[in-house]
């Protein structure tokens, strides 16, 4: 048995491209989440968050487990971590929705990968870390042993938010650095599962179509016990207003506690068409919503089983307005049946509704999609490196209009959204906080043009041909880590400190 506690250090790459919520560097929750279980149980365990800041590399060297994140953008570096702490003995476990649509691809890393949530997974997976190093028994694992990929059966029960902890915030380090803006969002979530079915949507295959909920008052418990970290929070919820009920007694409740503090979430329009409970959010705190209106292209939607209209999404738009809420638009360039003209269409009509904030993206084929499977079957991918999936880069071929065109009105689009006149009339109406907004987001598209330089080559030369491009062609090095661990180990050695990695035994391939 080991005397000391047990050392967990969870990492969640940060994505190798700036987009618009750059400006944000929230923490996605499930690291967090499984950290504040792991602490619970006893284990000294730190959490870090490149966007928020650094990973320290001295301190991921001591840990006997290193868990890291992944969705599809931020695999490769995810991937390149895992190679690099892998080196000096130390298990590395991968969770997130990447792997667990491709775990074979994740095994080529790691040690072991999390598939689906990971709540129930990681206390199983402590626990054989703490003596009986069982990793027969831990659901949703897939780790090798004697040559052979073992893929232990996903839980069948779906985790019961009620029974998870609040998030430990600070556990992430660097968190509550003072002037950080991520100290000052605080990132809850009151519901888990979407019972919608979009196609290019992987949420339903990851945590299933199950609306789950947070019990009312323990979402306000929790905003009270985060309130002094700041008056700003994001609720992480696909669809806040699936349930009307229960965000409406949410609602209630934060009024009733009086707690003054500003939040924003996603929504479907459909939410609109209930002017009591947009009424009821404004009065509890909601300051903007998110809501995907994709296109204006009827046909387009359909195809993507979007049920709504263009009437029905102005209107939606309109409704929030009125009751004292920005919206901030978000938009998907690249739908089957989208040629020029639509997109033109859209952006027309998001510049021509009292839109306040919007974003268009590329549509993306994220592994577990129904778009990556019929795209692949088609052999219409073009890109093949994970890290130019992140709705900013064209990876197929689309169906009415070239790569490079497609590429170009979506930075086109940004530019026109967020042009100097729009920014100029956010100023003269006192926006400062929208103001800031569009001078940031022309920020980040220029930024973006100098780091693509050589994507956009390669995306012009698939747009002449049908070719693909291979990962070696556009492939991150990540030389920063390679460097930062190699320091690390350095002063490790002279210190005369080693990383203090448990063995599992001859049970797993490390």
């Amino acid at each position: 048995m080991i005397s000391r506690p047990l050392r967990a250090v969870i990492l969640e790459p940060k994505p190798p491209n700036p987009h618009i919520f750059s400006l944000y560097a929230l923490p996605r929750l499930g690291g967090v989440l499984l950290a504040t279980l792991l602490h619970q149980r006893g284990w000294d365990v730190q959490v870090f968050v490149e966007e928020v800041a650094d990973i320290d590399f001295d301190q991921v060297l001591k840990a006997d487990l290193v868990g890291i994140s992944t969705i599809t953008s931020t695999a490769p570096r995810a991937y390149a971590l895992a190679d690099e702490i892998r080196k000096s003995g130390i298990p590395v476990v991968l969770g997130g929705p990447h792997v667990t649509f491709l775990p074979d691809e994740g095994l080529e890393h790691a040690d072991m990968v999390v598939r689906g949530e990971g709540e129930v997974p990681i206390l199983a997976l402590a626990q054989s870390f703490e003596g009986d190093h069982d990793l027969s028994q831990v659901p949703g694992l897939s780790w090798r042993t004697n040559g052979r990929t073992v893929h232990n059966p996903v839980p069948e029960k779906l985790v019961d938010l009620n029974d998870l902890p609040p998030p430990d915030l600070s556990l992430i380090h660097g968190y509550k650095k003072k002037n950080s803006l991520a100290s000052r969002v605080i990132p809850i979530q009151t519901t888990r599962g979407c019972p919608y079915g979009c196609d290019f949507c992987s949420v339903t295959g990851m945590f299933g179509r199950k609306l789950r909920r947070q019990n009312p008052k323990s979402v306000v418990k929790m905003l009270e016990g985060y309130r002094h970290l700041g008056r700003l929070a994001f609720i992480y919820d696909d669809n806040f207003t699936a349930d009307k009920t229960h965000a409406r007694e949410i609602c209630r409740l934060i009024i009733e506690a009086a707690l003054d503090m500003d939040w924003s979430t996603q929504v479907r329009l459909e939410a609109a068409r209930d002017t009591e409970l947009l009424e009821h959010m404004y009065e509890a705190g909601c300051r903007t919503v998110f809501i995907g209106f994709e296109s204006v292209n009827q046909r387009a939607l359909a195809e993507s089983r979007k049920s709504q209209s263009v009437a029905e999404m102005a209107g939606a738009v309109r409704a929030f307005r009125r009751a004292g809420i920005d919206v901030h638009g978000m938009f998907i360039y690249g739908l089957e049946s989208e040629g020029s003209r639509d997109l033109e269409a859209t952006l027309k009509f998001a510049l021509n509704t009292p839109i306040t904030t919007a974003q268009f993206l590329i549509l993306t084929p994220f592994p577990g999609t129904e778009q990556l499977d019929r795209l692949t079957r088609e052999d219409r991918i073009l890109l093949t490196d994970w890290s130019l999936y992140d709705g900013h880069h064209v990876v197929f071929a689309p169906g009415n209009i070239s790569p490079q065109d497609l590429q170009s009105m979506q930075v086109r689009s940004h530019w026109r959204f967020y042009s100097w006149a729009r920014s100029l009339v956010s100023l003269l109406k006192l926006k400062f906080v929208r103001t800031s907004i569009y001078i940031y987001a022309r920020r980040i598209n220029s930024r973006w043009h100098r780091q693509n330089r050589i994507y956009l080559q390669v995306l012009k030369h698939l747009s002449r041909s049908s070719s693909i491009a291979s990962n070696a062609e556009l492939k991150s090095r990540f030389p920063d880590i390679s460097h930062a661990v190699k320091k690390a180990r350095r002063r490790m050695d002279s210190e005369g400190i080693r990383a203090s990695s448990v063995s599992l035994g001859s049970e797993v391939e490390l």
